[in-house]
């Protein structure tokens, strides 16, 4: 029974040691020069609302084939799309709303970093006059929205348990330990 008791005790501990070591604040989140970002516009590529491509990343799943243009954040926190590169994706004539996704690592890993939804920023919905393949959707810095931490998601991680739910199972099994053993 002691030693039972006791390596409850452990089991619990290193639970709750587990969960106070995730982090879940963005310290010093000031500078994301470097940083990847991806493009989406609204109705091209089989995108029809940003919750379309945010559902997906929560998830982890990849939306490489939904990217309109990608690149890494300037150093004065601008991320731009393709506007004259060559092979720049053409826009039919109409009206269309953009967002960007940004991430807070260079390379975007499920489970490892996070990303922030940059849209209803000026110049992110423009209306295209004929087909082009030169128009310019630009979010500019975004430095005060960037280091506003509670516009983070974690992309592709797993909610963690929370303690109290673990200590209720580790209780479940010990009793039924002890009952086993008495029978």
């Amino acid at each position: 029974m002691k030693k039972l008791m006791t390596f409850a005790a452990c089991a619990m501990l290193a639970a709750v040691t587990h969960a106070a070591a995730v982090g879940w604040s963005l310290a010093g989140a000031n500078n994301y020069a470097g940083d990847a970002y991806q493009f989406f516009v609204i109705g091209q590529n089989g995108v029809e609302s940003i919750a379309t491509i945010t559902a997906l990343l929560d998830a982890g799943t990849s939306v490489d084939s939904y990217v309109f243009g990608s690149g890494a954040v300037a150093a004065n926190g601008a991320a731009n799309s393709p506007a004259t590169a060559a092979g720049a994706p053409t826009l039919d004539a109409g009206t269309y709303t953009s967002f960007f996704v940004v991430f807070d690592t260079t390379t975007p890993t499920a489970g490892s970093s996070n990303y922030a939804v940059v849209s209803g920023a000026a110049n992110l919905t423009k209306t295209v006059g004929a087909s082009t393949g030169t128009v310019s959707f630009t979010a500019g810095s975004q430095a005060t929205f960037l280091n506003d931490a509670s516009n983070w998601h974690s992309y592709g991680t797993a909610p963690v348990p929370e303690p109290t739910s673990g200590l209720l199972m580790l209780l479940g099994m010990a009793g039924l330990a002890l009952r086993r053993k008495r029978a």
